[in-house]
């Protein structure tokens, strides 16, 4: 579904700060009032433009890249939000029309104001992203200077509209408006066009095309300077650091206490260890890591270990297209093989803990939405070698001189795809592989370059068991559609659900589910129809979808969640004060929300 699009944009990328860190430079002549960190969404990239639109742009969310509002991460009250460039906002009875107030003294670094223009320009360029349309926007229309009203389709009913719009990044309309046709908006209405006439719908194609080369276009824009509305302003950078100063014209300046701050590059776990085992940063974002290595953290002066909630579980997924993986029973057989205790131990000590079930959403959520009898009916898959050794003898896998042979009479070999720099699955990986070669699957770990090629090869369907991320979020339609989004075939365009077979390659489609699946409460689903309702129902409607959709993971095995991660990051209270330790939703967004909001006071000079 294309909120699958959306959270591989944002939500996504921030969340695998799991694994990312940073290099660089040193302390012993810092000022006080600079702030130190790494930016968690990507490396900084020299060479790469200013722009936020862009994968490795250098543009940082927070500090000057920013949007209407930050998520407060609620598992309870979605649109739960700090503002940001909005100063309030408010949705109609049904959530299908969001009206928005800019903050009355936002401007740009340049001076010029932030007017309602820039979000309707923000608008159309998100539709060029892919990322309008994963919520059903429509319409925007600008009501005056400082005030905006955004509609969803006619027809759409999105229960997370306000959620999702609120997050959208906001650009200055002077600077990227001449990326853009004069006909935007009337290009956009043609290409959402979802009925039956073939002429409109040939016009809509058209349009999408269009639209499709007009984003990736943007995309390339490299902006002479950095144009920010945050609380502050790209100074220069370098290969080591980016480096920002306040941003004199920020609405709230008078709230921000720091005056300069440095993100510091990362390749890879360790870096980050190094740089908060040496005090060496204000704050660090959620990192990987094992014991040793946390305990040298904490006992060096001033470092502060917090923890909040988090919505994301690592799991070992299937593309069902290679064989033997289409069988259900194997993926089940698999299961009882893997010793998710074992695995956890060694690659997540730190952030995480075993997942008790396979069922899609986190252990810490689960139990809100998931019911004695539901939960009866669930398999535990704890290690139980015999009954895998008997599923898959039945099944008609025979053991030779303790190597399995598939039915095909071929060897069954396993190349497990991790990802480069992302040390805890890589470390999974080599455990689950060498678990599986004692059972008699010879298996082995192989390492891909980065994370955005591995998604690119998820999605043309070439790896047949890799890691992957899923219980994204506290929103029970992101968290199924993990599974039965995109990866599984199914979108929303128009405003319907669509669906895409895996016999297309350029669709997405790498999990490879049955569309319809028989529960064994006797009860026939479409996952992807039950995630795609999650979308328009209100959170206390959505129970009986969600009971039938972990029951469906629990039974079908898509993949085997193998921790729940625990969010831990760490503050430095040598050279700043007064961090948000208390609000775990401030806690969950980066620091230029806490700054921006009044918190972070450097410490005087003795």
């Amino acid at each position: 579904m294309k909120v699958i699009k959306r959270l591989t944009i944002s939500m996504l990328i921030a969340l695998l700060a799991i694994s990312m860190t940073a290099c660089g430079g040193t302390t012993s002549n810092m000022s006080r009032s600079k702030f130190t960190t790494v930016y968690y969404y990507h490396p900084i990239s020299p060479g790469a433009p200013k722009n936020p639109y862009n994968a490795t742009g250098n543009s940082f969310t927070s500090f000057d890249k920013m949007q209407l509002a930050w998520s407060a991460n609620s598992a309870t009250d979605l649109n739960k939000f700090y503002p940001g460039l909005a100063e309030k906002w408010s949705a109609n009875s049904d959530g299908t029309t969001a009206t928005v107030e800019i903050q009355p003294k936002a401007k740009w670094s340049n001076g010029k104001p932030v007017t309602a223009n820039d979000v309707k320009t923000s608008m159309a360029i998100a539709f060029t992203q892919g990322t309008a349309q994963s919520f059903s926007l429509g319409s925007v229309k600008v009501l005056s200077q400082k005030k905006v009203e955004l509609s969803q389709l006619p027809g759409a009913k999105y229960n997370m509209f306000l959620h999702d719009l609120l997050q959208q990044t906001v650009i200055p309309d002077f600077q990227y408006g001449k990326l853009l046709p004069k006909n935007i908006w009337a290009l956009i209405d043609q290409s959402l066009y979802s009925g039956k006439d073939k002429v409109k719908a040939a016009q809509a194609k058209k349009a999408q095309e269009q639209i499709t080369k007009l984003g990736k276009s943007i995309t390339t824009f490299a902006p002479k300077t950095d144009i920010s509305a945050g609380p502050f302003v790209l100074k220069r950078l370098n290969p080591g650091e980016a480096y920002l100063v306040k941003n004199k014209y920020f609405y709230a300046s008078e709230k921000v206490k720091v005056g300069s701050v440095s993100l510091r590059n990362y390749t890879g776990n360790q870096q980050i260890w190094n740089y908060l085992t040496s005090g060496q940063l204000d704050a660090a974002p959620f990192t990987a890591m094992p014991q040793n290595v946390l305990d040298n953290i904490v006992k060096t002066k001033g470092n502060q270990k917090v923890v909040t909630p988090t919505y994301v579980a690592a799991s070992l997924a299937f593309d069902q297209k290679f064989y033997p993986y289409g069988n259900v029973n194997v993926r089940k057989a698999l299961a009882y093989v893997i010793d998710r205790k074992a695995v956890q131990k060694v690659a997540e000590p730190v952030v995480g803990k075993p997942s008790k079930y396979t069922d899609g959403i986190v252990d810490s959520v689960a139990g809100k939405w998931i019911d004695a009898s539901t939960r009866s009916k669930m398999d535990t898959y704890d290690l139980n070698l015999k009954k895998a050794t008997a599923m898959l003898q039945k099944e008609g896998f025979k053991k030779t001189n303790g190597k399995w042979v598939m039915p095909n009479g071929k060897p069954w070999t396993m190349d497990i795809y991790v990802v480069n720099g992302f040390s805890d699955w890589i470390q999974g990986g080599k455990v689950i592989s060498s678990q599986l070669t004692n059972f008699g699957i010879d298996a082995k770990p192989t390492i891909v370059s980065s994370f955005a090629q591995y998604q690119a090869d998820l999605a043309a369907q070439k790896y047949a068991v890799g890691f992957w991320l899923d219980s994204l979020g506290a929103s029970m339609y992101t968290s199924f559609g993990r599974i039965y989004g995109m990866p599984d075939g199914y979108n929303v365009v128009g405003g319907k659900l669509t669906y895409s077979d895996q016999k297309d390659k350029t669709k997405g489609n790498w999990v490879g589910l049955p569309q319809n699946l028989k529960l064994s409460t006797g009860e026939k689903v479409n996952p992807g129809k039950l995630t795609y309702q999650l979308n328009q129902m209100k959170v206390d409607e959505q129970r009986p979808n969600v009971q039938k959709l972990a029951l469906a993971t629990n039974e079908y095995v898509p993949l085997i969640e193998i921790w729940d991660y625990i969010h831990v990051q760490f503050v430095n209270n040598n050279r700043f004060t007064n961090f948000p330790v208390k609000d775990e939703g401030l806690m969950n967004n980066m620091p230029g929300v806490w700054m921006s909001m009044g918190y972070v006071t450097p410490k005087s000079s003795k």
